[in-house]
């Protein structure tokens, strides 16, 4: 368990320091640099994630703490996969291969349309809807583990995305988070 308390934290804690601005900056200044480094992000958060991935297989030693009607195991699965569909519709949003670091990121300016005219995160929230089907579906030790410490990460990785956007966007950023709920989808349209 160790071992996984480890990963998860190592992968939050660089996720969010490697995005941040100051960080981009000194790797800027290096000749060539800047081309690669988002795809060198994405690179290593997906070998980071990966021993997340080991780490929760090898912790995960009990069975559920329940077992649930086939009802509401199909409804939990719809959640998971609603989230991780939903994260990844705001991903490719943006354009996945320059998200990726594949190609060049191309500047998109403040988007307010589409689901982001509903909600800011649309990311983290698909990862909060994906984390409670899986509570709810595999409710073990190693699950609650890898949830709480993201539960307690993802207020500090929102944060840390707010301050940046505000720096790039400034009072329109203000505004928009003025008017347009962070996680939870405003239904009505303005």
């Amino acid at each position: 368990m160790v071992q996984l308390v480890l990963s998860t934290a190592v992968f939050c804690a660089l996720h969010s320091l490697l995005a941040l601005d100051s960080v981009k900056r000194k790797v800027a200044d290096r000749p060539g640099a800047a081309r690669w480094y988002r795809l060198a992000y994405s690179v290593l958060s997906t070998l980071l994630l990966g021993w997340v991935v080991l780490a929760y297989l090898h912790a995960d030693t009990h069975g559920p703490c329940w077992v649930l009607p086939l009802w509401l195991t199909v409804l939990t699965w719809a959640l998971v996969a609603g989230g991780a569909a939903l994260a990844g519709m705001a991903v490719m949003r943006f354009g996945a291969a320059g998200f990726l670091g594949l190609v060049p990121e191309q500047s998109t300016g403040l988007v307010r349309t589409g689901m982001h005219g509903r909600m800011r995160h649309p990311i983290y929230t698909g990862i909060i809807l994906a984390m409670v089907g899986w509570v709810l579906l595999h409710a073990t030790p190693a699950t609650l583990v890898v949830v709480s410490i993201l539960a307690i990460y993802l207020p500090i990785g929102i944060h840390l995305e707010e301050r940046k956007l505000i720096a790039a966007f400034g009072e329109d950023y203000r505004r928009y988070r003025r008017e347009v709920p962070a996680l939870f989808p405003r239904l009505w349209a303005r």
